[in-house]
């Protein structure tokens, strides 16, 4: 068998041109304009984005100020019927100097009013 061998033949490339596309004003300017649009709706989008969260924090704290708040109310109304039952009022007859009655009496009402 007969061996090939290779033999390395240099090889000439054409120079490269540099070559650079040059856009007419008008797409230039037409590309600017996209290019600023999509920096702003990009921008726009993260401030709707930011204040949505900021507004669903708030949202969250005042949600749990109302559940504070309507379990507070809850305790004071348990405490406030507490305080207003004629038990405890009887119990505390001696502390409030009140005392017991043996009869009752009812005054009449009168519709005449003095004359000047």
């Amino acid at each position: 068998m007969k061996r090939l061998s290779r033999q390395s033949v240099p090889v000439r490339r054409a120079p490269k041109k540099e070559e650079r596309v040059m856009l007419s004003g008008s797409v230039q300017t037409l590309f600017l304009l996209v290019l600023m649009a999509l920096f702003i709706s990009g921008g726009l989008y993260l401030f709707s984005v930011n204040r949505n969260a900021v507004q669903g924090y708030h949202l969250r704290n005042l949600e749990n100020e109302i559940d504070t708040l309507k379990e507070e109310n809850a305790e004071l109304r348990i405490a406030e019927a507490d305080l207003r039952s004629l038990y405890r009022i009887e119990a505390s007859h001696e502390e409030l100097q009140m005392e017991k009655t043996e009869s009752l009496k009812y005054l009449e009402k009168h519709d005449s009013v003095a004359l000047r």
